[in-house]
């Protein structure tokens, strides 16, 4: 697979994953099959600054942020960190393909463009089989997450995207200018084979030193362990993830009999990407998520 849980080289990554599974009395589980993925990048110093520049902060140009995201700059918010992970906005870091999908990609032997496609065989195509833009690729620290080739593109930053309104083209171009102009992006896909009640969300940690308290990801045992709060403005707001999920696992690291302290450690030693993994359970008598 392309997922590791540490820094280094994928060999020393998985290595120390299961290290640290060890360390918080668990082990690697089983890998599940979501259907819904997300995967997200948070710059701090951008996003807070957009935020309070909408807002109409006096002195627009001027608002300062320090480097954990949480305001009050010290002015040296532009020398050079040894601790930061990467360059958010640094595009060599990340990459994700985008195809338009043909009538193929959508349960269809027939080719060509769905937009481009008759009336009548969009009719019989079904509500239910609307065209999606499809995963091709990705690359940098994408791999990390669990999207896979052959995803149906979902949502941006939370906005539903669907092929008769952005091109593969658009969509990459909206995705890149998210990062750089709002200091967050959260892309989420789907995997329609995939099981339908496991969600798997993944965050690039912006700094390798950011705590569990930092993240802004309240969990407790009830009686599993189950996400208790998403603090606003944080990092998980931007995420798939919804209070009351059952977490399954993070980073594979199974969390079935894991204590809320536990938790915290893995969040505070994984230095680059978290992966949850978690159990969205369906209303016992609508089938819904609601």
């Amino acid at each position: 697979g392309r997922r590791f849980g540490g820094g280094g080289s994928r060999a020393s990554r998985s290595a120390a994953t299961t290290q640290l599974a060890t360390d918080v009395g668990s082990t690697i589980g089983a890998v599940k099959n979501p259907c819904l993925k997300s995967i997200t990048f948070f710059d701090p110093k951008v996003y807070y600054k957009a935020r309070k520049n909408k807002e109409g902060v006096e002195g627009e140009e001027d608002v300062e942020v320090s480097d954990d995201g949480i305001g009050g700059g010290d002015g040296n918010e532009d020398e050079e960190d040894d601790d930061v992970t990467f360059e958010i906005n640094d595009l060599t870091h990340w990459d994700i393909k985008l195809k338009d999908p043909t009538v193929e990609d959508n349960g269809n032997r027939k080719g060509g463009l769905v937009r481009k496609l008759s009336g009548n065989l969009k009719e019989k195509m079904g509500k239910s089989k609307k065209p999606q833009l499809v995963v091709v690729d990705f690359d940098g620290l994408v791999e990390f997450s669990s999207l896979e080739p052959g995803d149906k593109l979902v949502a941006i930053n939370k906005r539903k995207i669907e092929a008769d309104e952005f091109t593969a083209e658009q969509a990459y171009s909206y995705m890149k200018d998210c990062l750089e102009t709002e200091g967050v992006l959260n892309v989420t896909t789907e995997n329609p084979s995939g099981d339908d009640i496991v969600v798997n969300v993944t965050v690039i940690k912006p700094r390798p030193d950011m705590t569990y308290e930092d993240l802004g990801l309240l969990v407790w045992n009830w009686p599993y362990l189950c996400v208790r709060e998403v603090k606003p403005e944080s990092i998980f707001e931007h995420t798939a993830i919804r209070e009351t999920d059952q977490i399954a696992a993070i980073n594979d690291i199974d969390c079935s009999k894991m204590r809320e302290k536990a938790f915290a450690q893995c969040v505070n030693e994984l230095p680059t990407e978290i992966t949850i993994t978690l159990i969205r359970r369906k209303h016992r008598y609508t089938g819904s998520f609601s």
